[in-house]
């Protein structure tokens, strides 16, 4: 439980670097919302990066599940 919460704190703290980066860097993102043209070089962006971290919230859980399967923590060695 306790590795979960130190992800979980990883992923909140990478969300608010991100949310800041935006607010200096690339403000109009808020506002032009380009991701939704269809065709759009911005949407190809957008696509691409929603398919990275969901690549890395599969790994992640992946990993959990190994994890839980070597150290018999998974739900399936409940008794």
């Amino acid at each position: 439980m306790a590795d979960e919460c130190l992800e979980f704190r990883k992923i909140e703290s990478r969300c608010s670097e991100l949310r800041e980066w935006i607010q200096h860097k690339a403000p109009q993102c808020l506002t032009d919302q380009k991701h939704l043209e269809e065709g759009s070089q911005e949407r190809g962006y957008w696509a691409h990066g929603y398919l990275s971290a969901l690549q890395d919230i599969v790994r992640l859980f992946s990993q959990e599940s190994i994890a839980d399967e070597r150290y018999g923590t998974g739900e399936k060695y409940a008794a």
